[in-house]
């Protein structure tokens, strides 16, 4: 199988079903994760802002995996880093920097990812991990 990404998170890989498996590294990571795709699942989400969602396929609490189905860029995806119906309570300093950050990475973009943001909050679903790599528009 063919490894797709690594991080801090965990690891993912490719399937022969077309599918993606990630092995998170942290039980609190891995519920963030499986949580997010849940609440994604619970409203019926498959796009935001025009980018595909991947859907959960399935999730192993005792291994801290879980598969979901392989999305072409335009796409938003690993919710390990999201906070659920809390948002994160960052000093405003940390937050400055971090949307400079942000958007230089994303360019002109950077209003589209905070669209999407906003809209994901409407579900309680607070974006941290907020990176081109897991947000793409090509």
């Amino acid at each position: 199988n063919e490894e797709l990404g690594r991080g801090y998170d965990g690891i993912v890989y490719a399937t022969d079903q077309n599918t993606a498996l990630k092995g998170l590294r942290y039980e609190a990571l891995y519920q963030r994760e499986r949580d997010v795709y849940l609440r994604l699942q619970e409203n019926g989400i498959e796009t935001i802002q025009g980018c595909n969602v991947p859907k959960m396929i399935r999730s192993d609490d005792a291994l801290w995996v879980v598969e979901m189905e392989l999305v072409k860029p335009p796409f938003v995806l690993d919710f390990a880093g999201a906070y659920l119906d809390e948002k994160p309570d960052f000093p405003k300093s940390v937050m400055a920097r971090w949307q400079r950050e942000k958007r230089q990475q994303f360019g002109a973009n950077w209003d589209r990812v905070q669209t999407i943001m906003a809209n994901l909050r409407r579900y309680g679903i607070y974006l941290a991990d907020v990176k081109p790599g897991n947000i793409s528009f090509e």
